[in-house]
């Protein structure tokens, strides 16, 4: 009995520390996430710089699925970091759709979105 108890405690305190470990290692889902979209947000630019309205729409799918990964983090971190980064992805969202490009508008929107990431990814 008494091993039986020592086992159970064991698997216990095994959990515990995997949790915390788990937990400590959520942190970085933000700053990695931003960084990432930073990347593909450089794409982005480089398809509107080009006047390629076809890539630009591949790559903001690709923005949007980079956001989706860590929004709810930053949702839940700073709703105000959310709502200045959710601006002008949904600006570039409409912009892409639109032909020809508008390049001022959607790179004023690019620039933003920018320093959001800059700022989330602190």
């Amino acid at each position: 009995m008494q091993q039986k108890t020592k086992w159970m405690g064991m698997t216990v305190v095994v959990m515990m520390l995997m949790l915390l470990l788990s937990a400590c290692g959520g942190g970085n889902n933000i700053g990695d996430g931003a960084n990432n979209m930073k990347d593909v947000l450089a794409d982005v630019k480089a398809s509107v710089d080009a006047g390629d309205p076809a890539k630009a729409k591949e790559e903001t799918s690709k923005l949007e699925e980079a956001w989706e990964s860590f929004e709810d983090d930053v949702k839940e971190q700073s709703k105000e970091l959310y709502d200045k980064a959710e601006t002008p992805l949904h600006a570039i969202e409409a912009g892409v759709g639109i032909e020809p490009l508008d390049q001022e508008a959607l790179n004023k929107s690019i620039k933003e979105l920018d320093q959001v990431l800059g700022e989330i990814a602190k």
